[in-house]
């Protein structure tokens, strides 16, 4: 039938290339969410077979459209690992200049025994090297850039993709067994994830894994780019083979990284893979120390990057901000991962087919919460917030910024500041008090950032000013206001009805002083997109002789942003697409 080949071409692109990005604290399960994207056969997930009657819930209804869809339209991906494009890197060089720079990472005597143990297990290993260095040198040649124009550069880079988790395993399983102690901490840690971590920040600070001259500003998405080279070979080969191309590319560990990927796909999905910390920490420790543990949190999730490790170093926290699906691993008693198996079903399947279910109740609220944060005109970090009754009824919705009357931080400019002190946009304090007028005219007047911005403002954190000046630092200096703080006071500014036993939605998570809000409003249910690197859980939310009024958090799963608009917009009325079918 020529109408059902032309509903077929509408999703046929999505039939044939789809890329998958993973992140994800170590520990939360991204390796698993890997693994089901691998699986060759629909029969071999872990899926539950869906109910054909006696439904309890809607969702349970979805479930099986999703089920009989995918069973029709699986195909696996292809995983493309950021170990192995670190690994691409390092084969660049001789495998003598390898060890050189291992010796400056983990000091000479510890190196020279994973060389030894290296070349005693396996005989081979330097020819191996040697054959995939002499490969990479063929197809990368000038400042590194494949030419992907040509069909054999990327046919080569197809065979380095397929052989570089070989020998990458095989340093893994021999630099792991020789534990490295942390000359900052004096803490054993992984000796490969310590070298492969510190290989990255090298490549994105200057291009490769030397040490290098300083950060050149130019190589931030290096690893990207070899990324996407290989994503390109992958597709030429699958092309000539008449085979579509499903790509699991993991795991993106810094967030420019996830948006090359977003800025270039319209088919890529950052997908966020989280659970509760408490699970987390307790895989973690089968083969870790919680000093170990807390070294690796330190490393993933850094409290607060400044200057050129924004570019350089990973930061996990800010990739799951970027997501556009979250994805939720749960402690479960035996090996099938089936609640997180069903849940990436679900989102590949809209992903092929948008608009086949409807969006739950959760993400339409938390949707809402993600369009209010970008209202914000916060310097640091854009929040929004909902609040609903027990039936995801809307009755407030908050994001975080000044007072309604007073100027945001972002349109403040300090070249202002030093020309007029508009005191519409300046208080009082900030223009009368001698040492805050001192403290600005030294630091911005002679700056020569304020002529090179290009057209960009400069607009400056009153608190991170004060906070300066005085020493002090506390949260209570900010001129903003928290998102959920400015929620819960639209409902008492504007005479709303109570919220008690209602729930909480928030893009971050809440911090101590939004937490006590909460429990006292009798808010019953928190659903969180990221921790809040603080104690409001365990300090506040968890507290109580009556534990049935602390509120339940809740780690958000599900699309949102433009993955939301995406993947449940339909592309075509269901009823004209049926009508075409039969």
């Amino acid at each position: 039938m020529k109408r059902e080949v032309a509903i077929e071409k509408i999703y046929a692109e999505r039939e044939k290339f789809i890329i998958i990005g993973l992140t994800g604290r170590t520990g939360a399960g991204c390796t698993t969410v890997s693994n089901i994207l691998g699986t060759e056969k629909f029969s071999d997930l872990n899926l539950r077979e869906p109910k054909t009657t006696s439904f309890e819930t809607n969702e349970q209804r979805k479930y099986q459209i999703v089920y009989n869809y995918i069973e029709q339209h699986w195909n696996s991906f292809f995983r493309i690992s950021m170990t192995d494009v670190i690994f691409s890197f390092i084969i660049q060089f001789e495998y003598e200049v390898l060890f050189d720079e291992l010796n400056k990472i983990i000091g000479e005597d510890l190196s020279e025994k994973i060389k030894n143990e290296l070349e005693q297990k396996y005989s081979n290993i330097v020819a191996e090297y040697s054959y995939l260095h002499d490969e990479v040198s063929k197809i990368y040649k000038e400042n590194s850039v494949l030419n992907r124009s040509n069909e054999n550069d990327l046919s080569i880079a197809y065979d380095i993709l397929i052989r570089l988790g070989s020998i990458q395993s095989k340093f893994r399983c021999i630099m792991n067994n020789n534990i490295y102690i942390d000359a900052d901490r004096s803490t054993p840690v992984s000796t490969f994830t310590h070298c492969l971590q510190e290989f990255g920040n090298r490549i994105r600070d200057h291009g490769d894994i030397t040490v290098g001259s300083g950060f050149s500003g130019v190589h931030m998405f290096a690893l990207a780019s070899r990324a996407n080279d290989f994503i390109k070979a992958v597709k030429t080969v699958n092309r000539g083979n008449d085979q579509p191309t499903f790509i699991c590319l993991d795991a993106i560990r810094s967030p420019y990284e996830a948006t090359y990927f977003q800025d270039r796909y319209s088919s890529f999905y950052l997908v966020a893979v989280s659970t509760d910390d408490e699970e987390r920490v307790r895989r973690l420790g089968e083969k870790l120390s919680r000093e170990q543990i807390k070294a690796l949190d330190k490393k993933e999730y850094p409290r607060k990057l400044k200057g050129e490790s924004k570019f350089t170093n990973q930061d996990i926290g800010a990739c799951v901000q970027l997501a556009d699906i979250y994805l939720y691993n749960p402690y479960e008693s035996t090996k099938e991962k089936y609640f997180v198996t069903e849940s990436l079903i679900k989102y590949i399947t809209l992903i092929k087919h948008p608009g086949l279910i409807t969006p739950t109740s959760v993400e339409r609220c938390m949707q809402i919460a993600y369009n209010a944060k970008l209202n914000s005109g916060c310097l640091s970090r854009q929040v929004g917030a909902v609040i609903t009754d027990s039936h995801f009824s809307i009755k407030a919705v908050g994001w975080n910024s000044v007072a309604e009357g007073q100027v945001p931080c972002n349109l403040r400019n300090a070249e202002n500041y030093l020309v007029n002190k508009d005191r519409d946009s300046f208080s009082t304090f900030e223009i009368e008090d001698k040492e805050f007028v001192e403290h600005m005219h030294q630091k911005y007047k002679n700056r020569t950032t304020l002529s090179t911005l290009k057209g960009r403002l400069c607009p400056y954190c009153f608190k991170d000013e004060y906070e300066e000046i005085t020493g002090q630092n506390n949260q209570v200096h900010t001129r903003s206001l928290h998102a959920e703080e400015n929620a819960f006071l639209q409902i008492v500014k504007y005479g709303g009805e109570g919220i008690q036993g209602g729930k909480l939605f928030t893009s971050a998570s809440s911090c101590v002083l939004c937490s006590k809000k909460a429990f006292q409003l009798g808010i019953r249910d928190i659903y969180y997109i990221d921790p809040y690197p603080d104690i409001a859980t365990s300090h506040i939310l968890s507290f109580g002789k009556d534990k049935s009024r602390c509120p339940k958090c809740h780690l958000f799963f599900g699309a949102i942003g433009r993955a939301y608009t995406c993947l449940y917009t339909q592309r075509i009325a269901i009823k004209d697409e049926l009508s075409c079918l039969y």
